[in-house]
């Protein structure tokens, strides 16, 4: 791995603590736009940059979707802006490409608040617990909306659960921060659990924040509902084998004692724990979502 490839994998990874893996494709997109506009090169370098880009971007660990996605999609779209070999008509052509990326990912993204809002009632208690798009849009448009609910964050690392609690703070939602390990106290009280994933894959393994398995295993065994807030563009044609997830080995020391400590960049869940699966197109079934993967 080069030191291209290392140092992309870890802004991924420091983005997705305090942002949705939404937002953060939104940011690289709008970087790579941005890019464009002040690259000077000759047209086969802008061809050979635009190649390492897009492999270093499909080969993140792990793997970043829904960017991932359109970056298949721009592999087979972008053959034809390389036609003319003429630098300034290329680099405007990607440049609408991406900024078509752009539009979809947004327009996604309304759409999938807007069918996520039928999930949000007066009287919920909703338990979350990381960045995700029902945190993000979701979440403070049901307040702006005029929704009587209450959120219970779990907390994670201080980054993470600090960066929750400005959002929503800033829209004045009501909440409480517990330890994850407390929430078994409070299941006579919260009656749904809002999560995201940063990837569907093709054995339907669900590829989430750190902690997500934990905690949705205990809702199922305790009949609390479940909901998955998930666009198309994050169905990867990949196993859960093949996602990528890094995995981190860090000497530690206690007591006079030197120790591995071994942890993971991300969760694996079970897509049949879920009750609830809610796309830019609405409610869908375990057995119908693989139909929206893109082509």
């Amino acid at each position: 791995m080069n030191d291209d490839q290392i140092i992309i994998n870890k802004l991924f990874r420091d983005l997705v603590k305090v942002y949705s893996s939404s937002k953060t494709s939104i940011i690289a997109l709008q970087a790579i736009i941005d890019a464009l506009d002040h690259l000077e090169c000759s047209y086969d370098e802008l061809k050979d940059q635009v190649r390492i880009l897009s492999d270093q971007i499909k080969n993140t660990q792990p793997r970043m979707f829904p960017l991932d996605n359109l970056m298949i999609l721009f592999d087979k779209e972008s053959g034809s802006h390389f036609q003319s070999r003429d630098i300034d008509s290329t680099k405007n052509g990607l440049k609408t490409l991406f900024k078509s990326y752009l539009d979809r990912l947004n327009d996604d993204l309304v759409k999938l608040t807007h069918h996520g809002l039928k999930c949000v009632e007066d009287g919920d208690l909703i338990v979350i617990h990381s960045i995700e798009e029902n945190v993000e849009l979701l979440i403070p448009e049901a307040k702006k909306q005029g929704k009587i609910f209450k959120i219970l964050i779990l907390k994670q690392d201080f980054e993470t659960t600090g960066h929750v609690i400005k959002i929503l703070d800033k829209h004045e939602i009501d909440f409480q921060v517990i330890p994850e390990y407390d929430l078994v106290h409070y299941f006579g009280q919260v009656n749904k659990l809002f999560i995201g994933a940063q990837a569907l894959t093709l054995d339907n393994k669900l590829i989430c924040d750190p902690g997500t398995s934990n905690i949705v295993s205990e809702c199922h065994l305790n009949n609390i509902p479940v909901y998955l807030f998930l666009k198309s563009l994050k169905l990867s044609h990949f196993p859960a084998s093949e996602q990528n997830i890094k995995k981190y080995e860090t000497k530690e020391h206690h007591g006079g004692i030197e120790y591995k400590e071994i942890f993971y960049s991300n969760d694996i869940v079970e897509l049949k724990l879920i009750d609830h699966i809610i796309m830019e197109n609405g409610e869908t079934s375990i057995d119908k979502i693989h139909d929206f993967s893109i082509h």
